[in-house]
């Protein structure tokens, strides 16, 4: 770039903030996507759309047109000085609804409701979205995501279910072993879309009181967004017996299962979980990390490449509309002058459309960029900092000559406590490992231990700093310990076995490429595997299974 551009571009900088800040910034906050079932007259379609109609009419502060509580298309920019709109269509049978509500507290900032219902079939549920969008045009101070109200009044007045549940304003309780199951179902469901909030009571209570933060505010917050359920100490005991200690909740934490949750190969930390420390010291109190979750919730609403396509857009109903219109005048033989007339209205509704869904796309586009730039920002500030984390862990170790003394447990009940207190920085046992050794039949216990060592001590080191020298100690620790290191026998095959030769890390799904042997035997007793990867972001080793043989074709 020439020096005159650089001139130019430092001249025209400080009025870049004031030239966006008079764009309108696009930023979804929330979405709902439920069912609603019930056959009787009026149908849950009509009482849906009342209830809706009600609170566009309070915002509006006026009286909506008689097409609108008629369920017909409508459209007024004079009611209360808001703009609202509304598209019906018969067959099939869709309606769908957007208005605009003002901040009360922030000039220049909007909120955008789009909802919309839509019948199936006569006999089948009705689909219910609503899709809540913040529109600022000027200073856009931080806000607490939510759900517009009529959703809650939709879900009192009909039978709406989210992921086969029936949705209520309350929250579930879970107190009985047949309670639990049900929870584990959910939890475990293929089909589930929404986040489950578990919020866990003292140890020996199934008292509400004794909750730290609020279940019926939080179940009220995120009403068909994510299922909120209180737990009792003794049902807390019974969970943690069917999904395992560390993807448990007890003692008032609190703890997010996301969809897709399997304890068999995710690790703990892709389900939050807040104990009941951190929330009593949150910034703000337990109030503040109720408020933190619901938004948190929310933000998992709208994010992903297609959530925004779940719900159709306004502008495509109203698009679907006209066209509509367009032929069924032509086949009840509308003349010409009333044809072209109706096609000129498309033409110019389209153009407008297209030039606001244009901007709108683009602002999303450009918020999506920022957040994409911050979380990798994130990232390698986090990488740095693990980084120096490492190199003084290492430097401790080498003083308190640790690499020597470490203790070798008699058995595998304190594997989990072991590793967490010598190998923390270096190995990672992912949870499918931990479970793996809980039904350990090997028997030369101390063999595992030292292979978690020799990779801790030899293998990291080799990897983190390279060289000959560290290659040939580590070769050597091998071959004192008869343990081989090689690459996992799935190699091009590992899909062959499906997710055997696989862990999820996060969002990543993970191959267990090398693995620690010692000895040939099938019998579980005297074969020792251990299957690792080599993770370059947190420069460590991912144990993903111990101690036993994983599956081949050959087996």
């Amino acid at each position: 770039m020439s020096e005159r551009s650089n001139a130019m571009s430092e001249a025209l900088a400080p009025l870049l903030p004031m030239a966006r800040s008079r764009r309108a910034a696009v930023e979804p906050v929330s979405q709902i996507h439920l069912y609603l079932h019930g056959s009787e007259r009026p149908g849950a379609f009509e009482i849906a759309r009342s209830e809706i109609l009600k609170f566009a009419e309070r915002r509006a502060g006026g009286a909506l047109p008689r097409d609108a509580l008629e369920g017909k298309s409508f459209s007024t920019d004079d009611v209360g000085a808001r703009r609202i709109e509304g598209v019906a269509i018969d067959s099939p049978r869709y309606w769908t609804l957007r208005f605009d509500d003002d901040d009360r507290t922030v000039a220049s900032r909007s909120w955008v409701i789009e909802t919309a219902l839509a019948e199936q079939n006569e006999d089948g549920p009705v689909l219910f979205g609503l899709r809540l969008q913040c529109i600022a045009r000027g200073e856009n101070p931080e806000y607490d995501r939510s759900i517009p109200t009529f959703a809650r009044d939709v879900i009192a007045a009909c039978d709406v279910r989210m992921d086969g549940r029936r949705v209520t304003l309350s929250p579930w309780i879970i107190d009985t072993e047949d309670e639990v199951d049900q929870l584990v179902d959910l939890l475990r469901s293929d089909n589930r879309t929404a986040d489950v909030i578990v919020l866990s009571l003292p140890e020996d209570s199934n008292d509400l009181s004794d909750e730290l933060i609020s279940s019926d505010r939080l179940a009220r917050d995120l009403a068909g967004a994510a299922h909120v359920v209180v737990i009792s100490g003794q049902a807390a005991f019974q969970l943690s017996d069917r999904v395992g200690r560390e993807f448990s909740v007890f003692n008032q934490a609190v703890r997010t299962y996301r969809p897709g949750f399997d304890p068999d190969t995710e690790a703990p930390f892709a389900h939050p979980l807040g104990l009941a420390d951190r929330i009593r010291n949150w910034d703000g109190g337990p109030d503040a990390y109720r408020r933190f979750i619901s938004s948190e919730v929310l933000r998992r609403t709208v994010e992903g490449p297609d959530a925004l396509k779940r719900l159709p857009s306004f502008a495509e109903a109203k698009r679907t509309a006209a066209e509509l219109r367009r032929r069924n005048a032509q086949q009840s033989g509308s003349s010409n002058d009333e044809l072209l007339a109706l096609a000129e209205d498309e033409i110019a509704q389209l153009k407008g459309d297209l030039a606001s869904q244009g901007q709108e796309s683009g602002e999303l586009l450009e918020v999506a960029e920022a957040e994409r730039e911050a979380a990798v920002a994130e990232v390698l500030r986090l990488q740095g900092t693990l980084y120096h984390l490492q190199q003084r862990l290492d430097s401790l170790e080498t003083a308190s000559g640790e690499a020597t003394d470490t203790p070798i447990p008699g058995d595998l009940a304190e594997l989990e406590q072991w590793a967490a207190t010598h190998l923390a920085g270096t190995v990672e046992l992912h949870n499918r490992a931990l479970r793996g050794s809980k039904d350990s039949e090997y028997e030369n216990v101390s063999v595992i231990y030292q292979a978690l060592l020799l990779l801790r001590d030899h293998y990291v080191p080799m990897r983190r700093q390279g060289g000959a020298e560290l290659k040939k100690a580590f070769d050597q620790r091998c071959q004192e310990l008869g343990i081989e290191e090689q690459q996992s026998f799935s190699g091009n095959r590992a899909g062959e076995q499906g997710d055997t030769y696989f862990i999820r890390m996060g969002h990543r799904r993970v191959e267990l490429d090398r693995h620690l042997k010692k000895g040939n035997s099938r019998e579980p007793r005297y074969c020792f595997r251990l299957y690792f990867f080599w993770d370059d972001t947190t420069s460590q080793v991912v144990v993903g299974w111990l101690p036993s043989h994983l599956s081949t074709r050959a087996s």
